[in-house]
């Protein structure tokens, strides 16, 4: 059975990660987690009362004694561009299985360097992809396939929120396309498979007196093999949160809108068409399905389907860089 190493006690380990691990172990899942205390490392004090059975340390060494390497289930939750390092040195101790936060990798070197690691160890890689687990995502891509409403023509994704304060106070992302981008497009990709860049643009947060590089938004446009096109947009100056995405059919048009946070975990469907017209509201609790699908795949040997994440994140290396480009020529502009 499989234990649990929670590496990094930021706003995705303690806030997300954890929670939702510890619901998970206190149902009981016989066969999936072993019963055994949550490890968990922060070289930063961490205190988590609300979470008695997660043991924390703040020295790496001690962490990894806490768990046996051959049978736990290593969570990096530290962003892209800072984790290579943590994860060959885990590999190298004899961790095999590992959960990191999307995207697989912020650079074309993290990426390959991500996939020299894990042919020379044998690593398993799950990234975090909750929309891909949610059943919004299944129910969408199940009427899209129905042929109810004809062929699927185009997609569109609204991803808004105000996020001036985090920009302001935290460097963790340097561009609006880090931020909201990463949960769709694995989904947009499952959707309407795989596809190539057309065209993407970033822009400035202004706050007050104050302007913020690259962080107000980001908007990317997708052509799939199929023909299917694909736009997203990430607005983060919106006044207002929105989490959508349109299918655009024949003859219909169904729309999904994920839950926007932890305080609200309930999903809403709505189809409309010449001949139905209806919406649903329903539970779902997209991370703790994903945690489960994922320690069932390690535990059984199955693929964590990383294949699309590689996808994903190339496509989003290849936006960045394009729009960097683009930025560049404006700036050397007469």
């Amino acid at each position: 059975m499989l234990q649990t190493l929670v590496l990094g006690l930021g706003r995705a380990g303690a806030a997300l990660h954890l929670p939702a691990l510890a619901r998970i172990v206190e149902t009981g899942l016989p066969g999936v987690f072993a019963d055994h205390p949550i490890a968990a490392y922060d070289p930063r004090p961490v205190d988590l009362p609300h979470l008695p059975r997660v043991r924390v340390t703040g020295d790496l060494g001690e962490a990894m004694t806490l768990v046996d390497p051959g049978s736990a289930v290593a969570h990096l939750c530290k962003p892209p561009g800072s984790r290579l390092t943590l994860l060959e040195e885990l590999a190298r101790n004899g961790f095999r299985r590992f959960v990191v936060e999307k995207p697989l990798g912020a650079g074309r070197r993290e990426l390959d360097r991500i996939g020299v690691l894990r042919r020379r160890f044998g690593l398993e890689v799950a990234v975090v992809a909750p929309w891909l687990a949610a059943d919004l995502t299944g129910r969408l891509a199940k009427l899209a396939r129905s042929g109810e409403f004809g062929a699927l023509r185009s997609v569109t994704v609204n991803l808004h929120q105000p996020r001036f304060h985090r920009s302001l106070t935290d460097p963790e992302h340097t561009n609006a396309c880090e931020v909201e981008l990463p949960h769709a497009v694995p989904v947009v990709l499952r959707l309407a498979g795989p596809a190539e860049l057309v065209d993407a643009e970033w822009s400035d947060m202004t706050c007050g007196e104050r302007e913020i590089p690259r962080l107000g938004g980001a908007s990317l446009t997708l052509r799939h093999d199929g023909g299917v096109l694909s736009r997203l947009r990430s607005d983060l100056t919106s006044p207002i949160r929105e989490r959508s995405i349109s299918l655009n059919l024949d003859h219909g048009i169904v729309t999904g809108y994920y839950p926007l946070g932890a305080e609200d975990d309930h999903a809403q469907l709505e189809v409309v068409s010449p001949h139905r017209s209806e919406r649903e509201v329903f539970r779902d609790d997209a991370l703790t399905a994903f945690f489960l699908r994922t320690y069932r795949a390690f535990r059984a040997g199955r693929p964590t389907g990383l294949e699309v994440h590689e996808r994903a994140a190339r496509l989003l290396i290849e936006a960045k860089e394009r729009c960097a480009r683009r930025g560049l020529v404006a700036s050397n502009a007469p």
